[in-house]
């Protein structure tokens, strides 16, 4: 039985609705070492401090890989990989807030769903215009 390669640079998930808490949980569940950020930092503190998503989540406990960074370039930081699980609405804001932080080689994906609604642009449109084409980009559905 082949297993995947392990990856031992943290993923970032950014959002931390029930949507990307539960992502984030199962990256951590999976041995992937995760971080998730909240823009609410309040919310960060107390998931920090409860180690579950009490608004959103509140039945799923944090595994061991999983940690809360109430700071974006913290989240970011070393992150290979980084999931942005917002409503479509702060999709635009958060690719413009995070490109500076952005390796060239980070790879990045979205748990966007629907279109934004000033623009009518879907969500990859929208990574288009903010970041341009030349990274790694996918799209988590579900």
């Amino acid at each position: 039985m082949s297993t995947a390669p392990v990856t031992t640079s943290p993923i970032a998930v950014l959002g931390a609705g029930s949507w990307g808490t539960a992502l984030a949980i199962q990256f951590a569940r999976a041995g992937r070492t995760t971080r998730l950020w909240s823009r609410d930092r309040q919310q960060s503190v107390a998931m920090a401090q409860t180690r579950r998503n009490d608004r959103y989540l509140p039945e799923a406990a944090f595994p061991a890989g999983l940690t809360v960074a109430a700071d974006l370039p913290v989240a970011i930081d070393g992150a290979a990989d980084v999931l942005i699980a917002v409503p479509s609405h702060g999709l635009r804001a958060l690719l413009r807030e995070i490109a500076p932080l952005l390796r060239a080689e980070t790879r990045l994906a979205w748990a966007t769903k629907g279109f934004e609604l000033d623009t009518g642009l879907l969500p990859h449109q929208v990574a288009a215009e903010v970041l341009g084409t030349a990274r790694p980009q996918a799209v988590l559905s579900g």
